[in-house]
């Protein structure tokens, strides 16, 4: 009897440990969102300090874009919200990573990034100059700098193969380059819609459509299926007929969202209302499963069933609440289909985040279907419920929630910036000119001179010290400095190794 009690009490321990209580989210009560989603933001800003890299401000450890998802996110529950706790660290951190050259391609990360890295701090960019965020003074508007991700992005734009489209990845080095995929075609695509909408300005509309039917005319975006398909990518050497058909909430919710502002930009255009209910339709019938909550929880069905998601598809499902609620925001007449779904995702959220650890409380798991926290931890699940919370928050609005035009936030006007220095291929060698040779020739010969100084004086040192008896002795450092550096090269070659390991995981 008593290793009963011993067992029930060990048991109650071990529950203590895990579950903690719920949000108590009432989804039709904005104060109530507000503060669930204060409450998942401490611990997710605790993650934050944790996983710095170095203590640089946004870059995250072995990752570089989720932090300017996770800032994207951030700024956009401030603005639904009016909760700004974390905006002087947003602020900062957001305009740091924009880099030497404000175009968030910094050369400390730019020989292993992809296309869809960059996009996403685009998107952060955006966001921030759509809710009217706070501009640093003496830098240039939030505008400027999704601006100039946009100019390097369609500078990219590579028609070499499959009749266009954005690669992947960046470099012809790179694991992927020979890819074209969902998310970085569809996410430039919601740049360039989002772009067009705030600016007013037609060229990034242009764009937008010819991101959108080039997609059409690939596996990436099927429009004649009954239901549309959104594949994950497809090859180059395949011209673009292969499919990698993996399918992800947030490619899905890129093209949506995309077509929601083209939709609002060009005053209700019926085709751009049909493109918006046929990827709304696909979107609600792929990830809501009928069976959690009456398809009214949204999930990353290709792994979140197993927990197999990895850190990158743990963040997906924040990001597409966030756009669908921008979808009923732009596209009126959607609104009634997406309320509940949104409502139902932070009503299943306020459970879920329930769990405890390392000295933290209210951690957020996977399943935001599941009643008790699934034991999943860590920044990106943080920033997904984040997500989920401010899509529902969004939808209570006056409006105010909304996405703003350069009229409500004229201090976000765009300007140029000059990118041409980052868009240089790493790999390629520099011309050589005239005064080049003449440099080289002249350190050729200076570089002779010390050489046949040294071997005289190497010659009188070997002389000297023979006349002693120790005429071997000098070859001893020689042989040091050899094998010094040959032990060198091998350490850089082996950093090399790890720097292209990088290239292909993230």
């Amino acid at each position: 009897m008593r290793s009963h009690h011993i067992t029930a009490f060990l048991l109650l321990l071990l529950h203590s440990q895990r579950a903690y209580s719920d949000l108590g989210i009432q989804v039709n009560d904005a104060n109530s969102l507000a503060n669930a989603g204060s409450t998942i933001a401490d611990p997710l800003m605790e993650f934050y300090k944790q996983n710095q890299t170095e203590g640089i401000p946004g870059k995250l450890t072995d990752t570089w874009y989720i932090a300017g998802a996770m800032f994207m996110t951030l700024i956009q529950f401030w603005k639904a919200s009016g909760v700004d706790t974390y905006n002087s660290v947003v602020q900062h951190d957001l305009m740091f990573q924009a880099g030497e050259n404000y175009d968030y391609f910094s050369s400390n990360y730019s020989q292993w990034l992809g296309n869809d890295d960059q996009m996403f701090w685009g998107l952060a960019a955006i966001t921030a100059s759509e809710t009217g965020f706070p501009e640093v003074s003496g830098k240039p508007s939030w505008t400027s700098l999704a601006r100039a991700v946009f100019n390097m992005q369609v500078n990219r734009w590579d028609d070499t193969t499959c009749d266009g489209g954005m690669r992947w990845q960046i470099w012809p080095y790179q694991a992927g380059y020979t890819m074209k995929n969902a998310i970085s075609n569809g996410g430039l695509f919601e740049l360039s819609a989002r772009l067009a909408r705030f600016t007013k300005n037609d060229t990034y509309a242009e764009w937008a459509e010819k991101i959108f039917d080039w997609s059409t005319t690939t596996p990436l975006l099927n429009t004649n299926a009954t239901i549309w398909n959104v594949a994950d990518s497809t090859s180059n050497e395949a011209n673009c007929k292969d499919v990698g058909n993996n399918q992800w909430t947030y490619n899905y919710g890129t093209y949506l969202s995309g077509a929601a502002f083209m939709y609002n930009y060009t005053n209700g255009s019926t085709k751009w209302e049909e493109r918006v209910n046929n990827l709304l339709t696909s979107l609600t019938t792929k990830f809501f499963p009928e069976n959690f909550n009456n398809g009214t929880v949204l999930s990353e069905v290709t792994c979140e069933p197993i927990l197999s998601c990895d850190r990158n598809q743990l963040g997906f499902k924040g990001y597409v609440a966030m756009w669908l609620a921008f979808t009923a925001l732009l596209v009126p007449s959607t609104h009634d289909l997406i309320l509940p779904k949104l409502q139902g995702s932070a009503a299943a959220i306020s459970k879920q985040c329930s769990g405890t650890g390392d000295g933290l409380e209210n951690l957020c798991g996977v399943r935001w279907h599941q009643d008790t926290w699934d034991g999943s931890m860590g920044l990106e699940v943080q920033m997904s419920a984040l997500g989920g919370v401010t899509g529902a928050l969004m939808m209570l609005g006056d409006g105010s929630s909304g996405p703003q035009t350069i009229d409500e936030n004229p201090d976000a006007a765009e300007h140029h910036i000059d990118t041409s220095e980052d868009e240089k291929d790493p790999t390629a060698k520099e011309k050589i000119d005239t005064g080049d040779r003449a440099g080289a020739w002249i350190l050729t010969v200076v570089l002779a001179g010390l050489m046949l100084g040294a071997v005289g004086w190497l010659g009188i040192f070997d002389y000297g010290f023979v006349y002693m008896g120790y005429g071997h002795i000098d070859r001893l450092p020689r042989m040091s400095l050899l094998q010094s550096t040959t032990s060198h090269s091998s350490t850089v070659a082996s950093r090399q190794s790890n720097s292209d390991l990088l290239s292909v995981t993230y």
